[in-house]
């Protein structure tokens, strides 16, 4: 099993995104008066030491630059460790796809990582395309993959590719654009146009909102032993609908929760992407054959079930002490969270009502609790899931 250091070489130096960040922000900052309205040339504006796009139509709410560059490459190392993969279908394993599509890939990393993990297995040759709606991804030709770019705004009816063209589509942590599987419910028709026949379709996402996981959860019904054998190994549980959860204890995270969702529902999103795209799967019947799905959740912190010896294993025994790789696992899972938090700060500060001075005291007291005082004991976690289905 690939371990989450078999996926950390770059595929993209700081200096290239930095480089195409700064050329997009070069033309945002034009004093030009079409710039006003020319929201596809020049996209981004400048919120305070953070960058949004400035479409008003676009309630895309996450920043789009370095820092959140750098959340979003962290947040997809580790899905990579706990997921055990670039991809979850086990097809793919021993039937390397021709043509991929990745949607909304941002820097490019996961196709990076997956051209890496084909390359490995005697495959360098799987041609990758992305598109985003902007361009920030390097030229990932310069480090021998098969790679094209396309920038694409996916509120355009449709994707820019023929019908039947990929072997492979790809969506990862798109849940917060307005035409992804997670906000529409014809989200996943482009996608599955695109795809060949006997085609995978796979999305990873993760909701927005949290709650706490109840003491010793049993392992979800369908998990096979290799996707329990990496659940035990990263310290992480698999869950399914019916798996106890409460809400939230953490003061903060009930704030953000209930922040989020208010401001969310504002813009017509939703904080729960999971469930959404769940439902987009089952609702291709027509279309897909052999859907499945993984979910997992990943403590914020040491569990105070854990803590105190009541932990138990999978197979019921009691839980051994963290190591050293789990509480990183644990440790970048909070990390991402709260830097998410920082990103949406100006969606939540109109939200709770806060001014300035009030808003930086909560993030101080949030900051604190969360990584100094053990805030995190009572179960709160991060929920990722995949999903993934075969074209009929």
């Amino acid at each position: 099993m690939d371990t989450m250091a078999g996926f950390m070489a770059p595929t993209a130096s700081g200096s290239d995104l930095h480089s195409n960040l700064s050329s997009t922000m070069a033309a945002t900052s034009s004093s030009s008066l079409s710039s006003l309205t020319d929201y596809s040339t020049y996209p981004l504006v400048r919120h305070g030491d953070r960058t949004y796009f400035r479409d008003p139509e676009n309630v895309y709410p996450l920043p789009c630059d370095l820092p959140e560059i750098h959340r979003q490459s962290l947040r997809t190392l580790m899905l990579l460790r706990v997921l055990g993969g670039p991809f979850c279908n086990p097809h793919l394993t021993n039937n390397p796809p021709k043509r991929i599509l990745e949607i909304a890939c941002g820097s490019g990393l996961w196709s990076g990582l997956c051209h890496e993990y084909f390359a490995r297995r005697g495959q360098p040759n799987v041609a990758f395309a992305g598109i985003d709606v902007i361009s920030i991804a390097p030229d990932l030709r310069k480090q021998g993959m098969n790679w094209q770019f396309k920038r694409h705004d996916l509120r355009r009816p449709r994707l820019p590719f023929p019908d039947d063209y990929f072997d492979f589509v790809f969506i990862k942590d798109a849940g917060m654009c307005p035409s992804s599987p997670a906000q529409s419910a014809s989200g996943l028709a482009e996608p599955l146009r695109v795809l060949k026949s006997g085609g995978i379709l796979e999305v990873w996402d993760s909701d927005w909102s949290f709650r706490s996981l109840l003491p010793n959860p049993a392992p979800a019904r369908k998990t096979t032993s290799k996707e329990q054998e990496i659940a035990d190994t990263t310290a992480t549980y698999t869950f399914s609908p019916a798996t106890p959860f409460t809400r939230a204890q953490n003061k903060f995270l009930v704030d953000y929760n209930s922040w989020v969702e208010k401001s969310f529902d504002r813009r017509k999103l939703t904080a729960l992407p999971c469930a959404t795209i769940g439902l987009s799967f089952n609702s291709e019947v027509d279309l897909l054959e052999k859907v499945d799905s993984r979910r997992v959740a990943i403590p914020l912190g040491e569990l105070r079930w854990e803590r105190d010896g009541q932990g138990k294993d999978s197979k019921g025994r009691p839980r051994k002490a963290l190591t050293p790789e789990q509480i990183s696992i644990r440790r970048t899972a909070l990390l991402t969270t709260i830097q998410m938090i920082e990103g949406l700060e100006p969606l939540l500060m109109e939200s709770s009502g806060k001014g300035r001075d009030e808003w930086d005291r909560w993030w101080a007291a949030m900051t604190a609790d969360l990584l100094q005082k053990g805030g995190l004991a009572s179960g709160e976690c991060l929920e990722v899931s995949a999903w993934w289905g075969r074209k009929k």
